[in-house]
This record gives structure tokens, sequence and C-alpha cells, in this order.
């Protein structure tokens, strides 16, 4: 499956919360329940912070929102925030049926050419300690667990 790799724009916020909703309670079925899924999406995926954040991302540098698009529609998003020679991968969110297809690879790679280019030599990102899916893939894509910080893993991979 092939997928269009591009920076987000307003338009697609209601699709990025659709998104990042299904792919909670995916990743997350077992680990927290739906009503404390539902809060957090409420809060950190309220349509007002998502447009800011895209909004911004189209303008400034320091923060790079990417769509992956099937068939014209939004199947994964991720959000990198860059400084200087560090970057922290944000969020990076699939629905379900569309994990294993290597979209999550795509977008990770396009977000990484955008690193280079801008001379990051660093990205790190927190992922949950019962989240298998997300280890499995950021372990496969060069990134290493560095500690712990509660329930999540600090990952870090090096760009030279």
């Amino acid at each position: 499956m092939v997928a269009v790799i591009r920076k987000l724009s307003v338009e697609y916020v209601d699709a990025l919360i659709e998104v990042a909703r299904e792919s909670w309670k995916w990743t997350y079925a077992g680990i927290y329940s739906d009503e404390y899924i539902e809060r957090w999406i409420r809060e950190k995926y309220s349509r007002e912070k998502l447009l800011n954040e895209i909004t911004r991302s189209r303008s400034e540098s320091d923060l790079l929102f990417l769509g992956a698009f099937v068939d014209l529609k939004l199947s994964g998003f991720m959000e990198v925030k860059i400084k200087k020679y560090n970057a922290e991968l944000l969020r990076l969110y699939l629905k379900p049926e569309y994990t294993h297809m290597k979209i999550g690879r795509d977008l990770l790679s396009e977000a990484e050419k955008v690193m280079k280019e801008r001379g990051v030599s660093e990205c790190t990102l927190y992922v949950h300690s019962q989240n298998e899916v997300g280890i499995s893939f950021y372990l496969k894509n060069g990134f290493k667990v560095k500690g712990r910080d509660g329930n999540d893993f600090l990952m870090v991979k090096k760009y030279e």
C-alpha cells in the first residue's frame, strides 16, 4: 500500500482527531479505560489546540506536522518538534487498519529527511512501556531505549 506523505493543513483537523482516537483505543486497550482515553483525546487533541499547532507548523520551522494519505484519506500522522540539533517525536499514530503496511516507516522517513536537512543529530521520543507495537516499530527503525520516565521508555536515535 502506498501512502502519500505531506504536510498537514487545517482542513484535516477532524480526520486527525479521529485517527488519534482510533489509534489510542486500539493501542491502549487493556492499559487505559475508554473514559481515560476519551478524556485524553478531548484535552490533548482539542480542535483548537491542533488547529494552532498545524497552523504553526506551516509557518514556522520548529514544528513539523505530517500526514499519511491513502486514497486521499488521512490514515496516519506524526508531529516532530525541532530545536537546533535535537528533535522530539511528539506523536506518530495510524488508524489500526493501516498498521504493519510501512506507512509509519514512510512518515518517519519523510520527517528524518527534514531533520537531516536541518542538521538534527538526535531524535528522542517517549513511548508507553506497554505499547509493544510502538516499541517494536521504533526499535526496527533505529531507536534505542535510553531510560525510563514513569510508565514511558525514553528512546533515542542518533544521526550522523
